[in-house]
């Protein structure tokens, strides 16, 4: 059985080539004729709209929720449609690389251009939290560097609106984005985050970039479960000379408890304002009380050295005291000698 090919216009563009393709479509490269001007033309599988008509709902939602934000730092989408059974998204065209092109490329990023570049995504999230918009699905793959140096936002294809879930698609107790970076209350559901949602998966993008590696690996149930129940790995395990501020500021984005994060984008913006100075961060010292106890070995000066702390997760059910334990052992051997005394004087 062949494949139904894809048609070569939509609407008004012209596709000249692919740019790439991922689980949720096709994107090609594009002329739109009557602005004359290059765009990005995102596909929808055909058979992801014949499996489940979910994900044309999703699909389109990402263009009114897209059509409806204007920011420097958000890619905008121009028109949606279909053409010949194929739904399609139309978008400005960035002439850049994403940010896993980037660290693919160069290993990892110095970690002041990292933060540059979450400083600018920190804002642009921001704008769309303003408007009632929660990304979702914040990774490297779906921040691009355009030629001016500007970080875009793209792929609001699992954003939600935060007063109210009115369309319908995100199932109650799904989990939904991808997993080496959603925040653990998004792996429990999807449906009740809020913007600390979004800034979690940015504290795990920042990592990644300067680091060049995910926090967190394993199978898929593995990854998910580590970032529900274990705390963030020092970024200096990978980077030595990382500044400990910088260190302070991933453990509040990425702090398990929701509560415990940045309490706005503002506060957020001015802490990575103040690392690429190189003052104090609100986050200065940042411990995360409830996942973590901070073992610290005095220096020769008597300051503890941080990027040399260990940390362990709680465990809820610990093991009673030992001199407890001790006490009530002591006891039944006492009774077992007592019963087997009487029993031999009865003899």
């Amino acid at each position: 059985m062949n494949e139904e090919r894809p048609p070569s216009t939509y609407g008004k563009c012209v596709v000249e080539r692919k740019l790439g393709e991922g689980g949720m479509g096709a994107v090609y490269y594009g002329h739109h004729e009557s602005l004359d001007v290059p765009v990005a033309i995102k596909v929808l599988p055909r058979y992801l709209d014949i499996k489940d008509p979910e994900y044309a709902h999703r699909f389109f939602r990402e263009a009114r929720l897209a059509a409806r934000l204007s920011h420097p730092n958000i890619v905008r989408v121009l028109d949606s449609g279909t053409e010949g059974n194929h739904h399609y998204l139309v978008m400005e065209y960035i002439d850049g690389p994403t940010c896993r092109d980037k660290v693919e490329k160069e290993g990892r990023l110095d970690w002041r251009e990292a933060v540059d570049v979450v400083k600018q995504v920190a804002s642009g999230l921001g704008y769309a939290a303003d408007k009632g918009i929660i990304h979702r699905d914040i990774t490297p793959d779906n921040i691009m560097i355009d030629s001016e140096g500007r970080a875009r936002i793209t792929d609001l294809g699992l954003a939600k609106e935060a007063a109210a879930d009115r369309t319908g698609v995100t199932r109650t107790g799904a989990s939904l984005g991808t997993p080496y970076y959603m925040s653990p209350e998004q792996i429990n559901s999807a449906r009740d985050v809020d913007f600390r949602a979004d800034i979690y998966s940015l504290g795990i993008t920042l990592y990644h970039l300067v680091c060049g590696v995910v926090p967190y690996t394993g199978s898929t149930f593995e990854v998910m479960t580590k970032h529900v129940r274990e705390p963030l790995p020092s970024p200096k395990k990978h980077v030595e000379d990382l500044p400990d501020a910088f260190c302070d500021v991933i453990r509040m984005m990425t702090a398990k408890e929701p509560e415990q994060r940045y309490e706005s984008y503002e506060a957020l913006t001015e802490d990575l304002d103040k690392l690429l100075k190189g003052e104090e961060v609100s986050a200065a010292g940042f411990t995360e009380e409830s996942m973590v106890i901070a073992h610290e070995e005095p220096s020769k000066g008597g300051t503890a050295d941080r990027s040399q702390e260990e940390t362990q997760v709680i465990n809820p059910q610990a093991p009673a005291n030992k001199t407890v334990i001790y006490a009530a052992i002591a006891v039944v051997v006492v009774v077992i000698i007592a019963a087997v005394t009487v029993v031999l004087m009865v003899a």
